[in-house]
């Protein structure tokens, strides 16, 4: 697997940074860095400030290569090959380049990356992670499957990771609190509202199959159905078994036939306590946000 990881040299950087180099990595897996630098001056017509400003944005890119080149340092000592590379513009844009350009399978980002973190996890045709406080793999993991293209691409982003062996995975499908208008009263409605609750069970039983077939022989994988809304359901099941990684499929701003659309993804990445690992499925070239969009988007 090729992991894209951006820094920026705060703390929670170097959280995400401990959390990758935890990981048992394989001979095949490579990861490379990319740093952002942060210029917050502009010009001013004021005699000798453009100097000035010149010295400083020099500062800032410098900074930026330190972070990245300590990075890759500390990977490559845990016999881990990668790169780095300082990269200018918008943080989520310039990100999302360096990523195509390297051909990443994941990006991974520290949760103090803020908006720029959102902005990736909305918009990025490849899978990011968000790291919170847990610098160690992932041991107990929540994926939320509904069967969509999103959802498929976001197990199998998880099933490409390398992973501890023995980790445990929760499977959760969350059923609609949907009933057909106008239901009738009295014991024919209840035993069509059981009909389709136990139907509903089936399909998803059968959607939580199929995905648990993605998952790698060496964890330990369980099914589990609710009912309820979605993020409110994923987040009380993730509290519940102390989940350290949420898995879930997002098609950012648009919507789709899964579950796990727009606001479900964005309410669980605000309010998870732990990493969030977020993917959508491949987009068209055409239907991909342009970059002065994308920008804008992580405010």
């Amino acid at each position: 697997m090729r992991i894209l990881f951006a820094t920026d040299g705060s703390q929670g950087s170097a959280v995400a940074l401990d959390l990758l180099l935890s990981l048992p990595h394989r001979p095949e897996d490579r990861i490379d860095v990319v740093s952002v630098p942060v210029h917050r001056y502009v010009g001013a017509g004021v005699e000798g400030t453009g100097v000035f400003i010149a010295e400083v944005v020099e500062a800032e890119i410098a900074d930026a290569t330190r972070a990245a080149a300590g990075a890759v340092a500390r990977l490559q000592a845990r016999g881990v090959a990668g790169e780095s590379r300082v990269a200018e513009g918008p943080a989520a844009e310039a990100i999302l380049a360096a990523a195509g350009a390297l051909g990443s399978d994941l990006i991974v980002v520290g949760s103090l990356l803020g908006s720029t973190a959102r902005a990736l996890a909305r918009h990025s045709p490849v899978p990011v992670l968000v790291v919170r406080e847990r610098r160690e793999a992932p041991r107990r993991i929540l994926v939320a499957a509904d069967g969509s293209p999103d959802s498929r691409a976001a197990v199998a982003a998880l099933a490409s990771m390398p992973l501890v062996d023995h980790a445990e995975i929760t499977l959760l499908y969350v059923a609609r609190e949907s009933m057909p208008p106008n239901m009738p009263e009295g014991q024919f409605a209840d035993e069509l509202r059981a009909a389709i609750e136990r139907n509903e069970r089936m399909d998803a039983l059968e959607t939580l199959r199929q995905a648990a077939g993605i998952l790698p022989s060496c964890v330990t994988v369980r099914l589990e159905t609710e009912r309820g809304p979605a993020a409110d359901r994923i987040l009380e099941v993730a509290g519940a078994k102390g989940a350290d990684l949420i898995v879930l499929g997002s098609r950012g701003t648009t919507l789709g036939t899964g579950f796990l659309q727009g606001s479900t993804a964005d309410r669980v990445l605000g309010g998870a306590h732990c990493a969030v690992l977020v993917a959508r499925a491949p987009v068209p070239v055409g239907d991909r946000p342009e970059p002065r969009a994308l920008a804008a988007s992580a405010g």
